[in-house]
């Protein structure tokens, strides 16, 4: 089966895959050895993501449908299901309590897990990677026809876009460098692409 995603711990201690068995496993890097066994979905496993201090394990499938399990517990169910999305939930961040999903569907959802709030904003096309400025003032977010949208994390508004490289198959990550000052993604033409974060200016790619 294909692994979609993994995620490892920050004391790099254990780690945790998903994939196209449905199924979810956190692993122990010292033993090799699989530790717990998360089972609900009913499609694929696309992407992981952690909570606060990793207590809590997200993770966003094909079933429309983002899980969020508690990794204290022993309990093998998830303890809250996160619907509204009409189509695959391919990635997923959180920040704060906020968890932001992107689907296939086009719809960047932001689920405000304390206040019980779901607020969508549509892209009209696939959504495949989403990443949070160091300031937390913007979103970063690729989608599947090749272009990567800056919007404002407040209210979903496009500040700009970046284009030049190439993503119309599959899930590619693009990120902000730590002082927010570029944008750089990877491309379905195996290459690196760079900008600059306001002019939106191509740089030498890799």
């Amino acid at each position: 089966q294909e692994v979609n995603d993994v995620l490892i711990a920050d004391d790099n201690s254990k780690f945790v895959s998903c994939g196209s068995d449905k199924l979810i496993f956190q692993w122990d890097v010292t033993s090799g050895q699989v530790v717990r066994k998360f089972t609900g979905h009913e499609r694929k496993v696309n992407a992981l993501a952690f909570g606060p201090k990793e207590e809590i394990l997200l993770s966003a499938s094909h079933d429309k449908t983002v899980r969020i399990w508690d990794l204290r517990a022993r309990g093998k169910g998830p303890i809250q299901v996160l619907t509204g999305a009409v189509d695959s939930v391919l990635c997923l961040m959180t920040h704060g309590d906020e968890i932001i999903t992107g689907s296939v569907d086009g719809g960047l959802r932001s689920y405000d897990v304390r206040q019980g709030q779901l607020v969508t904003d549509q892209l009209q096309q696939p959504i495949g990677s989403i990443s949070v400025s160091n300031d937390g003032q913007c979103l970063l977010v690729s989608t599947l026809d090749s272009h990567i949208h800056l919007l404002e994390h407040l209210d979903g508004s496009e500040l700009t876009s970046y284009t030049g490289h190439t993503n119309k198959r599959v899930k590619v990550q693009s990120a902000l460098d730590p002082t927010d000052s570029f944008i750089a993604s990877g491309s379905e033409d195996g290459k690196l692409h760079f900008w600059e974060l306001v002019e939106a200016t191509p740089l030498a790619g890799a």
